[in-house]
């Protein structure tokens, strides 16, 4: 009640309670700075009050606008002193690799500036993986990796006081060429609308909010994020939360307070011969210092064919809690936060029977500790995954079983500048598979990673 009765008295607030560090100062001010540093001390008879001319019109960001940006963004974007209103600056260790175009932690939007704003960021990975099988028919692997991407982002803003609507486009090119696979597509292409600091909703193609952090490894699509060959995929609530090719998505985001954010996210549409639909809500507590991130999700898939038997529906919950503690006048400072979650799918078949294979359980956990000396990082993280199908075998009683142990060191720093980074990953993958059917086998998985990361 107490924010609803704030929100009810912004338009009668003054302008300069809404004005933001990169906003033109009115004549006025500018007038009164240069007297009032060479005021006389002598005394003065006093001069009758002057009308100040109105000041130009901008969009106004409410009273909870620099509350949310100071203890939500914590510096963590490019340009952090801009949209944090802190002065310029060294930055924290922190700082070094983040981006706005992939705000962190359910943040609004860090980019609010009216007009189109053009950005990006660019990754290049070199790597060796050795990856052992246990099975004796099955060939050890070793080989050199390397791939890479060039991100575009065009994101376009329009405010009127405290609303607005925000319109994104991102175009990925990839550094692989392979046959057949198109080397430019696209990540984020979205429109939202709403009020800055209180609610949005957004259509189109982005990603759900992050509730299951891995930490400074394991970055998506990366070696030791695969892991040991055949280990079950670590379940980050992840059934309806990354973008997918065929769907679209819609949200709703509310932030009631400058520390409590919600999101009710779902997707739908039809892709390979399939109708799905699903939702997944999400909350945030965000006080700086901890963050306490909760997910669940439930999505259904149908076939398109009418009369045709088989559908899939799958379920989660999870989440994570994390621990910052890099205060930017420590010269060492660290961060940590574990991860749990579990989720299930229930696949029936064509032949309307329950596809025992293909119905797994997932319980995953997992954590990870960064420690920052002046602009160097040392991160490092483990996660253990455990899967369970349905096939039973009646003669050694059990059904098939599936563990997965990825763990990983890495150190980053950054080169000249804040927003060109190099990092160095080591990792270690363990898979133990033991289905109902078939021999059981351990594989092991080891790999080194060096990324080229900037933000521009």
């Amino acid at each position: 009640m107490k924010r609803l009765a704030w929100i009810a008295l912004i338009p009668f607030l003054g302008a300069g309670m809404n004005a933001r560090a990169d906003e033109p100062v009115p004549p006025a001010a500018q007038a009164a700075a240069p007297v009032a540093s060479v005021a006389p001390v002598a005394p003065v008879a006093p001069v009758a009050p002057v009308a100040e001319p109105a000041a130009p019109k901008r969009p106004a960001y409410g009273l909870f606008a620099q509350p949310v940006l100071a203890t939500g963004l914590q510096g963590l974007f490019a340009g952090s002193a801009e949209a944090s209103g802190e002065a310029p600056g060294p930055r924290r260790w922190d700082r070094n690799i983040a981006s706005p175009y992939y705000p962190l932690d359910g943040i609004q939007s860090p980019i609010r500036g009216d007009g189109i704003h053009l950005g990006g960021d660019f990754w290049f990975d070199a790597g060796y993986e050795k990856s052992q099988r246990g099975l004796s028919t099955e060939a050890d692997l070793q080989y050199w990796i390397a791939r890479g991407r060039f991100m575009l982002d065009i994101t376009a803003t329009k405010s009127w006081k405290r609303f607005f609507i925000q319109a994104k486009g991102q175009m990925l090119a990839s550094i692989e060429q392979i046959p057949g696979v198109p080397a430019i597509f696209v990540d984020d292409a979205w429109v939202r609308f709403g009020m800055w600091d209180l609610f949005d909703i957004q259509v189109g193609r982005y990603e759900a909010w992050e509730v299951y952090h891995k930490g400074e490894g394991l970055e998506r699509d990366t070696l030791e994020d695969q892991g040991a060959f055949g280990g079950p995929d670590i379940y980050e609530v992840n059934y309806a939360f990354y973008r997918q090719n065929g769907f679209g998505a819609a949200a709703l985001h509310l932030y009631p307070l400058k520390w409590l954010r919600f999101e009710a996210s779902g997707v739908f549409g039809n892709a390979l011969g399939y109708n799905s639909l699903g939702i997944r809500p999400a909350g945030i507590v965000d006080f700086g210092w901890v963050k306490l991130k909760v997910a669940g999700e439930w999505r259904r898939r149908t076939h398109q064919e009418a009369g045709k038997k088989e559908w899939e529906r799958q379920w989660g919950v999870g989440g994570g809690l994390q621990f910052n503690f890099d205060a930017p006048h420590k010269i060492a400072r660290f961060q940590f936060g574990g991860n749990a979650a579990y989720g299930v799918v229930d696949r029936i078949d064509s032949f309307d029977k329950v596809d025992e294979k293909g119905s797994p359980d997932t319980l995953s956990a997992g954590g990870f500790f960064n420690f920052g000396f002046w602009s160097a990082v040392l991160g490092m993280g483990y996660n253990y995954t455990r899967q369970g199908d349905r096939q039973f075998n009646d003669q050694i009683g059990r059904s098939g079983r599936f563990s997965h142990q990825q763990t990983f060191v890495s150190f980053r720093h950054p080169i000249v500048l804040d927003n060109l980074v190099v990092k160095v990953v080591f990792s270690y993958a363990r898979a133990d598979l033991k289905p109902a059917f078939e021999n059981s086998r351990v594989n092991d998985m080891f790999s080194v990673r060096l990324r080229l990361y900037m933000v521009f």
